[in-house]
């Protein structure tokens, strides 16, 4: 009987392991968010995504303990676009930067100054969610 319990408390810590190693597909790097001079102000979010995974993901949404409005945004004919989702393709890298695809933040309730960090939480459609902060410059 203690032979049974203790085996399925291994199985269930691999089990556990597993799945919360199949989920780190996706890596953050170089999160920054451009500086505002005043409350209300408008920002953007830009990073590089990695997804590590064998299936392309969406971004889906974004949300931050800062009270604020995020909008995914991508660039057609030098016009911003709202997009509903941000595709990061299977075993590749995507840049959300100045003039391509990146995260609009609007109504923040204060100023954003260089070298402080903006905590924002990351939701993809495969149930992942990555926290990271990202750097004021």
């Amino acid at each position: 009987m203690k032979a049974n319990k203790k085996q399925c408390l291994i199985s269930t810590a691999l089990f556990a392991t597993l799945a919360i190693a199949a989920q780190a597909e996706i890596l953050v790097s170089q999160a920054s968010i451009a500086a505002t001079q005043q409350a209300g102000e408008p920002s953007a979010i830009f990073m590089q995504l990695e997804n590590n995974g064998n299936e392309n993901v969406q971004l889906a949404f974004v949300e931050s303990e800062i009270p604020a409005r995020f909008a995914l945004h991508g660039m057609q004919q030098g016009r911003m676009t709202d997009l509903n989702t941000i595709e990061i393709p299977a075993h590749q890298r995507l840049s959300l930067k100045h003039g391509g695809q990146h995260i609009m933040v609007f109504d923040l309730p204060n100023s954003l100054k260089q070298g402080e960090t903006f905590p924002i939480s990351l939701f993809f459609d495969n149930g992942e969610v990555v926290r990271t902060k990202a750097v004021v410059r």
